[in-house]
């Protein structure tokens, strides 16, 4: 399964706690049996974890890491990122030969449109409110993005360890 996007930790109120971010995860998996197939533990054990009443059971990390490798989807991660106040990015494939100015025009691009919709929502009210903040928040996800295409096309000239 492909995520829908690749910033992941911007909307923490989507996984209330981290059994509700587990539901999530077993949810993408196709539901506890078919995610029993793609780890080590079993199904009841799976709905132990994602069970509210079993608040000593929780998802071993080796388990979230195989289900959300195996679906793409990354909400217990993201939850955990999100309730450190830390942003997910999913980092693009690095280019087989990186289009350098293609990337640095991106990124002037995307930040310039962060500074103008933020400059016209500041310019009624010096303030930018709820209404106008998803508007900005999908503008300021695009320049993160044009960012992370650049910084896997430099990460990918890097040697090999």
């Amino acid at each position: 399964m492909q995520s829908r996007s690749r910033i992941h930790s911007f909307h923490p109120e989507r996984y209330g706690n981290v059994k509700t971010a587990v539901r999530a995860l077993l949810h993408a998996a196709g539901g506890e049996a078919r995610a029993a197939e793609l780890c080590r533990v079993s199904k009841s054990t799976l709905s132990e974890y994602g069970n509210p009443a079993h608040a000593d059971r929780h998802m071993p990390i080796d388990v979230v890491l195989s289900l959300e490798t195996a679906t793409g989807e990354m909400p217990v991660t993201g939850h955990l990122a999100a309730t450190q106040d830390c942003v997910l990015l999913r980092l693009p494939d690095a280019d087989a030969e990186p289009e350098w100015l293609a990337h640095l025009t991106n990124i002037g691009k995307e930040a310039g449109d962060v500074f103008n919709r933020a400059g016209e929502f500041l310019a009624d009210d010096g303030d930018i409110d709820a209404t106008e903040a998803p508007t900005l928040l999908r503008e300021v996800d695009e320049l993160l993005m044009a960012v992370a295409g650049m910084r896997a096309a430099v990460r990918g000239r890097l040697p090999a360890d």
